[in-house]
């Protein structure tokens, strides 16, 4: 994805061989990256500097599907999504530059049989949050959204809050806040490497210079394990092919209203604009894959499945014209949740990773939290079982619908 004339305007390059100093360097400018830059300089944390290999959104937050809800299976997944929502819709408050694209069309979650009890559950944990949220029978499914063929399905939830955000507008608008904060950015220089001297973090090496600095925050997403593994810290993060397609219904065709995800059959679907709508169909288990890649184009027979699985659910859409697929990755923890506070065995690093496949909706709750206890606050919701050493403590969290981007 191209960068906007004016952040490549404002961004530079450090000079060859020099040593620039901050008081935190942020790795990564996705949606975390941006979000957790900007809180840091809304809160005054100093010289801040937001460092990427390639530039705004060129990473998985460019590929994002865009959807938003609410429906998760812990109550700091919700509580983090709660303030993603009270963001969207109160940007020029919260951010005051730009705006973030949030359209509330409403978010359907089909699940069969053997699932109605877990979504019940979840929904009720919702309400307990203050989403606006309710479980509905199969035989009202059709007053939400009619084109849904309902084989197989038992029930589902219902948020009509949910919708889609505009993933490209609301980065930016992020970073150039963030600017007219004094945040500095170095776009299209690779981090090299985070460095480290008596298990502390001294600041990253870039390809021809060095940024020196007591805290880094890796959000640098599927690339981010690679940057501690030469300090000797192996995240438990995998990596998980998705894709999905852009498809274009014919003039007078039925057009999709709301968001669906189909727990019974592997589908999500929702609207884009005019006569598009965005669909993926999620293969078998997930293909793992060994690194991060920007791979552009679909596998080959992805379009056969995803039109067997349209068939199956929103059999309107099944002779939709392919407009364009696109191939990303979940960078997926063991369980589907992401990595938040400080590296264990090095100080003043700290982790923003493994967002399986959540982060959009949990970017500006996050962006607080770290930027809160970066400058030794409390932040307004306790992070702690997000915590990296969950795994070594026997804490994983709790996952209703089994290991999966519903999480």
């Amino acid at each position: 994805m191209a960068e906007p004339d004016l952040v490549l305007a404002l961004s530079r390059s450090a000079t060859v061989g020099t040593v620039e100093t901050a008081d935190v360097v942020v790795v990564g400018a996705g949606v975390f990256g941006a979000s957790i830059a900007f809180r840091l300089v809304e809160r005054s944390a100093g010289k801040v500097i937001l460092v990427d290999a390639r530039g705004p959104a060129a990473g998985m937050s460019g590929r994002s599907f865009e959807q938003v809800r609410r429906h998760y299976s812990n109550e700091i997944a919700i509580r983090l999504a709660n303030r993603g929502f009270e963001t969207f819709e109160r940007w020029d408050d919260e951010v005051g530059v730009g705006g973030c694209g949030y359209v509330r069309l409403g978010y359907l979650l089909l699940v069969p049989e053997d699932s109605v009890a877990a979504c019940r559950s979840n929904v009720e944990l919702g309400r307990a949050c203050g989403v606006d949220t309710r479980f509905v029978e199969a035989d009202a499914i059709p007053d939400i959204e009619p084109l849904v063929s309902l084989s197989g399905v038992a029930g589902g939830a219902f948020e009509p809050d949910g919708g889609v955000v505009d993933v490209p507008l609301m980065l930016m608008s992020w970073i150039v806040a963030g600017i007219g904060r004094g945040l500095e950015v170095r776009f299209g220089s690779p981090v090299v490497s985070i460095e480290a001297a008596g298990g502390r973090v001294v600041g990253i090496r870039l390809p021809q210079a060095e940024i020196s600095a007591p805290v880094v925050v890796n959000a640098a997403g599927g690339w981010g394990p690679g940057l501690t593994a030469g300090l000797g810290l192996h995240l438990p993060v995998t990596f998980h092919r998705i894709q999905m397609a852009w498809l274009r219904q014919p003039p007078g065709a039925p057009r999709l209203g709301v968001c669906v995800t189909d727990a019974a059959g592997g589908l999500v679907a929702r609207p884009d604009r005019g006569p598009i709508a965005l669909a993926v169909a999620y293969e078998p288990d997930l293909p793992a894959e060994d690194a991060p890649s920007l791979e552009a184009e679909v596998t080959p027979g992805y379009g056969r499945h995803l039109r067997s699985a349209l068939r199956a659910r929103l059999p309107a859409y099944e002779g939709a014209s392919w407009e364009r697929g696109v191939r990303g990755q979940y960078d997926a923890t063991p369980d589907w949740h992401p990595l938040i506070g400080w590296a264990p065995g090095v100080e003043g690093l700290y982790l923003a990773l493994g967002w399986s496949g959540h982060g959009l909706k949990l970017s500006p709750g996050v962006g607080e939290i770290v930027a809160e206890e970066v400058l030794g606050r409390t932040p307004f919701v306790d992070p702690s079982p997000l915590r990296p050493d969950r795994f070594e403590r026997g804490a994983p969290m709790y996952l209703a619908y089994g290991p999966g981007a519903r999480a």
